[in-house]
């Protein structure tokens, strides 16, 4: 039985909302954020990493890889849209490259930029100069590029957003972009580029921004939305 678009924007309500539960926790306990950052970063760190060569290419290449994704979808949106041909993929061809670029692209580096939160490396606990802020309070410990939120996680987590263009195996895409998160997450912790809550809100911020483009576009595309969305 196919989910109504109605059905689909409740389940990923939901699974924004329990996501926003567990972002909060080292908000409410900071003391976290150190903790994780601590197993990767002092001196004698109780995990000792060893970054891989997959590590290296998550760090160095996922945002210009999802950027050249997005850019590329919408020349394609584009170009269907001209042509008038092929109107079943303008749909998604629209939401995934609008998602990109609004939640990864342009949520995540608009919150950077009002937070200026240090990095771990950056703070006097892990030999920086800088002063742990926890996360949600404002910060001046940056100046560009800062690290609350992670740009490179949400991209991971971007594959949720998939469950709105594919309700039937909307557990499989939660799933993945669960999984593709936490594991560039981990990427991204073990180098001391961000802190856990860095990971965590990158979760809902994108999926808030999934949300906001998919039902911008259904009002769009309401008489031409394929059978099993309809």
């Amino acid at each position: 039985m196919t989910s109504k678009p109605s059905s689909q924007s409740n389940f990923l309500l939901l699974v924004l909302a329990s996501s926003l539960v567990v972002a909060l926790l080292p908000v409410l306990w900071p003391q976290i954020d150190l903790l994780v950052a601590g197993f990767f970063l002092k001196s004698h760190p109780e995990l000792q990493t060893n970054p891989g060569v997959w590590v290296n290419l998550i760090n160095e290449f996922t945002p210009d890889l999802f950027r050249s994704v997005a850019i590329a979808l919408l020349i394609g949106w584009l170009l269907v849209v001209l042509s008038r041909r092929w109107k079943r993929s303008a749909l998604a061809l629209a939401f995934v490259g609008f998602s990109l670029l609004l939640g990864p692209g342009l949520a995540t580096w608009a919150v950077k930029e009002h937070q200026l939160r240090a990095r771990p490396f950056d703070v006097v606990e892990f030999g920086g100069q800088r002063q742990f802020t926890p996360a949600l309070e404002q910060a001046n410990q940056c100046n560009v590029n800062c690290a609350f939120v992670s740009g490179h996680v949400a991209c991971g987590f971007f594959f949720a957003s998939l469950m709105l263009l594919d309700p039937r195996r909307r557990r499989w895409w939660l799933a993945s972009g669960v999984v593709a998160g936490l594991v560039i997450g981990y990427a991204r912790m073990s180098v001391g580029a961000h802190w856990l809550s860095d990971v965590l809100w990158a979760f809902p911020i994108t999926l808030a921004s999934s949300w906001l483009v998919w039902r911008v576009l259904v009002v769009f595309y309401k008489n031409e939305l394929p059978r099993e969305l309809a």
